[in-house]
C-alpha cells in the first residue's frame, strides 16, 4: 500500500498554501496553515515508518535519525550559507547580529523558540524580514522526532495494537485541550511552541496506527464526497480572515481532521481525492514541496528588507526564482545526499556540529567587531557607533516583561534599575510602559543635573494606573493582561511604603484605546467610557502619590516614529547609495487622542498645584515638523521608541532650554505645551 503521489500531491496543497501567503494574495489570508498540513502529513507518514521498520525487525535510532538528518540538513545548510552571504551584504549591524542568532539557534534545532522570543508575532511586519523566521517549523519537526521514535518502540515493545490507539487518543485530546490553552494564557509566543503543535503530528500518527492492516477506503460516492469536502475544507480555512487569532485554535483542530480525512481516502487509489492529488503536475511540486518551502521565505524577506517595490511584477519574478532555486535544490542537493547513509556520529558531526561551531565562530568575530558597520561606509559606522555609545548596559534588562516573576516586581531592580546621580541615595521612582524606559537617558540627565537618582520600574505594554485595565485590547489577551495589572497594584504599594521625592509616571499614553479601557471584564465599552476611567484612574494614582508626600511627575507622550522611517532612512545604505534619509521628516500635528490628553493634564494641573508636566514635544518640535534626526543619527530605534542616543540629545536640548522640573518647584516647568 503507498501513498507516495497522494502524500506529495497534499504537501503541494500545503506548501502552495503557504506561498500564496507569504507572497501577500489576499485570497489567502490563512494560507500559513499550510505548515499544519505538514505537521499532520509528517505524524502520519514517520509513524508509518517507524511501524513498519519496527514490524520488520530492522528499526534503529541510529538508522532513523541519519535518514532524517541527510533528509533534511543538507538542503537547510545550503540556504544557510545563502543567507549568510545575503545578510552579510545587505543587513545592517543589528539585523546581521539577528541573523547570526538566528542561524545559530536553527542549526540547534531550537529556532522556533527563539522567534517566539523575538518577535511580536509570526505575521507581525517586523517578522517579515528575518531571513530564517520559517525555519522555525523544522525545529518542531525535529522536537517531534526527538520524542516521536521513543514512545512508538516503547508502545510496540510494551503494547498492544489496541492499547497503542487508545494511548495515542488520548494523548491526542489532551494534547488539543493544552494547545487550545497556550495562546489564551501566553498569546503570540505559542504559535511556535512544540507544546502547541503536537496534536497535529499526533492526528497523522493516529491514523497510521488505525490503518495498520486494514483494508483500503472504498471509493463509493459517499466516501468520495468526504475525501473532497476535507480538501475543499484546507482550502476553505486558509481563505478565511482572522484564523491566526490566538492560533492555534479550534481552526487548527478542524484543520487536522480534514487532512486525516484526505490522507485517509488518499490510501484509495481511484478515490476522487487520490486522482488530484496524483495528478502529475501535483506531484512534481509535492516532490520539491521541501526546497520550495526553504528557498521561498529568503527570497521575500531579502525584497522586503531592501523595500523594494511590490505589485503583480515583484511576486511573479520571487515566485519565479523560487521555483527555479527550489528545483536546482532538489535536484542537486535533495536527491544526491538523502541517499547517503555515513555513521550516526559522523552525520552529527558534518551535518550539526561543525556548522554550528563555524557560525559561532564567525559570530564571535563579527561581534566583536560590531558586525562591521563599516561594510556599508563611513556615513553608518558613524551612525552606528553614535547609537551603541549612548545605549545603556542595564536599560533593556531594567524593562520587566510579561512572563517575568509572574506579577511580582522584582525588588532588586530598586537598588540596580537606577539612572542619575551616581551614588545619591534613590529617593525618586519612575514606572510606566516601555516608553518610561526608554527615557533612561533623558531623565538620567535631567536627575544628575538635581544631584539626585531615580529607580525605574517598567512593564511593557503595561498601563500602570490603579483601579483600571484593559480588555479586548490589541493582541494581548486579559489573561495576560493580569500580570500588569498584579504588577501595578504592587508599584502603588511601593510608593506608599517608601518615601519618594519624585514619582514619575511615563506611557504612551494615546497607545491604550479608550474603548478597551475598563475597571473590571464585564464593564460595558465606548469611547466615552474609557475617557472617563482615564482620568479617573489617573487622578486615584495622583491621590496616592500626593497622600506619601512626593511630587507626581508626568511625561506626556512624544510623536510617534512614522511607519516608514527605517526604510527612508536605511534604505541607501543598504543599497549602496551616496546620498539618502535627509527628508525623513514627521509631521507636528497631534492625534485626537494626544489633544485629548493635553486638556486632560491642564485640568489636572488646577486640581494637584504639585503636578509637573515633562513634554518631549517642546523640545523635538518646531514650527510644522518633528525632528527624527539629530545631527544625522536617529532618535528612535523602532516605532514609536526613541534610540538611547536620541533620548540622550532630547534630554541635554530640554536641559538647555527648559526649567529642570527636579530642582525647583512645580511651577517652573511651566504649562504644558
Amino acid at each position: 500500500m503507498t501513498f507516495r503521489k497522494d502524500i506529495n500531491g497534499l504537501r503541494a496543497v500545503a506548501v502552495v498554501l503557504v506561498l500564496l501567503f507569504h507572497g501577500g494574495l489576499t485570497a489567502f489570508p490563512s494560507g500559513f496553515i499550510g505548515v499544519d498540513v505538514f505537521f499532520v502529513i509528517s505524524g502520519f507518514l514517520i509513524t508509518s515508518i517507524v511501524r513498519a521498520d519496527l514490524a520488520a525487525g530492522k528499526f534503529s535510532f541510529p538508522g532513523f535519525y541519519v535518514r532524517r538528518l541527510w533528509r533534511i540538513q543538507v538542503a537547510l545548510l545550503a540556504v544557510i550559507a545563502a543567507t549568510f552571504v545575503i545578510a552579510a551584504v545587505f543587513y545592517l549591524p543589528d539585523d546581521f547580529n539577528v541573523y547570526f542568532k538566528s542561524a545559530m539557534q536553527t542549526m540547534g534545532l531550537t529556532s522556533n523558540y527563539f522567534f517566539a522570543k523575538t518577535t511580536t508575532a509570526y505575521a507581525a511586519t517586523g517578522s517579515q524580514t528575518l531571513l530564517l523566521l520559517h525555519t522555525w517549523s523544522l525545529s518542531v519537526e525535529w522536537q517531534w522526532y526527538l520524542v516521536m521514535p521513543v514512545a512508538m518502540w516503547l508502545l510496540y515493545r510494551y503494547a498492544s495494537p489496541l492499547q497503542t490507539r487508545i494511548v495515542l487518543l488520548v494523548a491526542l485530546l489532551l494534547a488539543a485541550v493544552f494547545a487550545l490553552r497556550q495562546p489564551v494564557m501566553h498569546g503570540d509566543a505559542a504559535y511556535f511552541w512544540f507544546s502547541g503543535r503536537i496534536f497535529e503530528f499526533l492526528f497523522g500518527a493516529l491514523l497510521a496506527v488505525m490503518m495498520e492492516g486494514r483494508a483500503n477506503p472504498s471509493d463509493t460516492p459517499a466516501l468520495n464526497l468526504l475525501g473532497l469536502l476535507g480538501l475543499a475544507l484546507i482550502f476553505g480555512i486558509a481563505m478565511k480572515p482572522g484564523v491566526i487569532v490566538e492560533y492555534p485554535n479550534r481552526y487548527a483542530i478542524l484543520l487536522s481532521a480534514a487532512c486525516v480525512v484526505v490522507l485517509w481516502m488518499g490510501g484509495n487509489e481511484r478515490s476522487w481525492v487520490s486522482r488530484v492529488l496524483s495528478l502529475a503536475p501535483v506531484v512534481f511540486v509535492g516532490d520539491i514541496s521541501y526546497s520550495l518551502y526553504l528557498w521561498h521565505w529568503p527570497i521575500f524577506a531579502t525584497w522586503r528588507y531592501l523595500e523594494l517595490p511590490e505589485g503583480a511584477g515583484y511576486l511573479l519574478l520571487c515566485f519565479a526564482l523560487t521555483f527555479v532555486l527550489a528545483y536546482l535544490s532538489y535536484r542537486f542537493i535533495e536527491e544526491p545526499y538523502r541517499r547517503l547513509r555515513p555513521s550516526f556520529g559522523k552525520s552529527v558531526l558534518v551535518l550539526v556540529v561543525l556548522p554550528l561551531l563555524a557560525v559561532a565562530a564567525v559570530f564571535g568575530v563579527a561581534q566583536k567587531y560590531a558586525f562591521f558597520p563599516g561594510r556599508f561606509g563611513p556615513e553608518l559606522a558613524y551612525v552606528d557607533s553614535s547609537l551603541s555609545k549612548y545605549e545603556p548596559a542595564l536599560r533593556r534588562h531594567c524593562l520587566q516583561g510579561r512572563g517575568t516573576n509572574g506579577g511580582n516586581v522584582d525588588l532588586h531592580y530598586l537598588d540596580v534599575c537606577v539612572v542619575g546621580k551616581k551614588d545619591a541615595p534613590v529617593k525618586s521612582l519612575m514606572i510606566g510602559d516601555s516608553y518610561s524606559n526608554q527615557y533612561w537617558n533623558f531623565i538620567g540627565l535631567l536627575s544628575n543635573a538635581a544631584d539626585m537618582s531615580v529607580a525605574s520600574l517598567a512593564t511593557p505594554s503595561c498601563l500602570a494606573l490603579p483601579g483600571i485595565t484593559l480588555y479586548g485590547w490589541d493582541s494581548i489577551n486579559y489573561q495576560q493582561y493580569r500580570v500588569c495589572e498584579d504588577r501595578t497594584k504592587h508599584y502603588y504599594s511601593i510608593i506608599q511604603s517608601h518615601k519618594f521625592k519624585y514619582v514619575i509616571l511615563g506611557e504612551n499614553w494615546g497607545y491604550y484605546e479608550f474603548p478597551a479601557l475598563v475597571n473590571q471584564p464585564g464593564d460595558p465599552q465606548s469611547e466615552a467610557l474609557g475617557q472617563a476611567r482615564m482620568e479617573a484612574a489617573i487622578r486615584h494614582a495622583l491621590d496616592i502619590i500626593t497622600s506619601t508626600g512626593a511630587i507626581p511627575v508626568v511625561i506626556k507622550s512624544a510623536p510617534t516614529m512614522p511607519g516608514d522611517f527605517d526604510g527612508c532612512f536605511y534604505q541607501h545604505f543598504k543599497l549602496r547609495q551616496k546620498t539618502g534619509g535627509t527628508d525623513c521628516t514627521l509631521g507636528s500635528s497631534k492625534s485626537e487622542a494626544d489633544i485629548w490628553y493635553d486638556h486632560l493634564f491642564e485640568r489636572l494641573q488646577a486640581s494637584y498645584p504639585t503636578l509637573v508636566l515633562i513634554d518631549p514635544r517642546r523640545v523635538q518640535c518646531s514650527g510644522n515638523s518633528c525632528m527624527t534626526t539629530y545631527k544625522g543619527v536617529p532618535i528612535y530605534r523602532d516605532t514609536g521608541h526613541m534610540s538611547d542616543y536620541g533620548s540622550y540629545q532630547l534630554g541635554q536640548l530640554y536641559l538647555q532650554s527648559q526649567p529642570n522640573p527636579f530642582t525647583g518647584n512645580a511651577a517652573e516647568a511651566g504649562p504644558s505645551g
